[in-house]
């Protein structure tokens, strides 16, 4: 096993060395587990190898000798956050010393705050995208099997819904996207002409906010002889930015701002569904004040 971070290695993996400051001391009893490649306290990036507490065995210091080498020690190991007195030596978090524990619940409560900024900046964004003329574009593949050696195949169809700044559906056409001579494709769908014509008069003059792979279609589109010629300046800029990812379905994550509480890690909501539905969620959070409070007048119908 192999983690990228500290954060992502369980409490049960530590390092030889996290074994020699534990109190009582130990030392790896059986092989190396799993490694973990970070910064070392230099700002290094190092690989570290990690053995499982559980095989851990005491090391030869005895009873009187661990005795004295408390006495002598600088520091205590008692957190300064629950008061807590833990074999493994505690961590630094904003000038104290506090244990694994706490340590996780203040950076729980970090995130939160930033999260709470970041969806003061989010009703900003929805109230601008929505004060003028905006495609709200929702997309799905349909997608081909598998080859015969197990390589994908280009999709059958895509299904591109589009609704106004208002939430009024001004589209919803399923366009094949593979070569006439392809068996699966939707009876329903239309050509890959009519498709992309539709596509580009739905969007046309209208900023984009798109949720799926709008891309891969209108790829696929070119391909077929039929672009879809859409003016990338109107996008709504998607992808990752310096501090958050600033795509749809990540900017609706950071709005909603639920932390998994046992590892910290941003959830991702439901996708909507629909391209109406995904106006109703930027309808929400361009009435959210920098609370989180949804303004009811602001709602749909308010």
């Amino acid at each position: 096993m192999r983690y990228e971070r500290w954060d992502d290695v369980p409490a049960g993996l530590v390092t030889r060395t996290r074994l020699g400051d534990a109190d009582p001391p130990r030392r790896p009893g059986g092989p190396v587990r799993a490694r973990v490649r970070d910064f070392n306290w230099r700002g290094k990036l190092e690989t570290f190898d990690l053995y499982a507490v559980a095989e851990s065995v005491p090391t030869a210091a005895t009873g009187r000798q661990l005795a004295a080498a408390a006495q002598r020690r600088a520091v205590g190991r008692g957190c300064e956050g629950c008061g807590a007195v833990g074999q493994l030596p505690l961590f630094e978090h904003d000038g104290r010393r506090v244990c694994a524990a706490c340590r996780h619940l203040a950076r729980l409560a970090d995130k939160q705050q930033e999260l709470r900024v970041r969806r003061a900046e989010l009703a900003g964004w929805a109230r601008g995208l929505l004060s003028g003329r905006l495609a709200v574009v929702w997309v799905e593949l349909v997608a081909a099997p598998l080859s015969g050696s197990g390589r994908a195949r280009p999709p059958l169809a895509g299904r591109v819904q589009v609704a106004d700044e208002t939430g009024l559906v001004l589209e919803d056409v399923l366009v094949r996207l593979a070569g006439p001579r392809t068996r699966g494709g939707p009876a329903d769908g239309v050509s890959a002409e009519e498709g992309a014509g539709r596509i580009a008069r739905a969007l046309q003059e209208r900023r984009r906010l798109v949720w799926g792979p709008l891309g891969d279609v209108t790829a696929r589109l070119a391909v077929l002889g039929h672009p879809a010629d859409l003016d990338r300046a109107l996008a709504v800029p998607s992808g990752h930015g310096i501090l958050w990812p600033d795509d749809a379905a990540s900017r609706y994550a950071q709005w909603c701002g639920e932390l998994d509480p046992a590892t910290g890690k941003l959830r991702t909501p439901w996708p909507p569904g629909s391209a109406d539905r995904l106006w109703y969620v930027l309808a929400q959070m361009a009435g959210t004040d920098g609370a989180g409070a949804v303004d009811e007048a602001a709602q749909p119908g308010g």
